[in-house]
């Protein structure tokens, strides 16, 4: 019995429509940057009818009512307000400064931030931030071969299945 109605949440999760930021280095930094397109490729494979975004895609900044007149972060504030959960690959100062900038408001729980485990333990003022949140340390291993999207698959199936049962997770 658990079976069937393990297989059938399955197929509802994956059919369950989630909203995903995939927050991470830019254009610039070539490797990190990779990683994330394959993140969102993932995603968007495994969940159909979900929509993945980068806060930098024009569309989004198009959606915001008065997006063109805001900032950045007031632009990823309306971004992480319609997102379902943000993926963010904590790999330069760029995330990390999201990461800073949003830990501490009402949209924190949807930040699944993973960083490298060169960094756990680390007593600096960036590591105290993330201390208490939703924090995946990953292997170099996990992340040069990307195995590490597996474990972010696992975390959009959770968002989906909280979705799907009306739960924040």
């Amino acid at each position: 019995m658990f079976d069937s109605s393990i297989n059938q949440l399955k197929e509802y999760v994956h059919a369950t429509s989630v909203n995903v930021l995939v927050w991470g280095s830019g254009l610039t930094a070539r490797e990190h940057f990779a990683k994330r397109q394959k993140i969102k490729k993932a995603i968007e494979l495994s969940f159909h009818t979900s929509d993945v975004r980068f806060s930098e895609d024009p569309e989004l900044k198009a959606m915001i009512p008065g997006g063109h007149e805001l900032s950045i972060p007031q632009q990823e504030l309306w971004h992480l307000g319609a997102c379902h959960l943000c993926v963010v690959l904590d790999t330069s100062a760029g995330p990390g400064e999201e990461i800073a900038h949003f830990v501490a408001s009402g949209f924190a729980r949807k930040l699944l931030i993973f960083t490298n485990e060169k960094y756990k333990g680390n007593t600096s003022f960036p590591a105290a931030l993330r201390e208490n949140q939703n924090q995946v340390f990953y292997s170099q291993t996990e992340y040069d071969s990307c195995s590490l999207v597996d474990r972010v698959l696992n975390r959009v199936r959770v968002a989906a299945l909280g979705k799907y049962a009306n739960l924040a997770t």
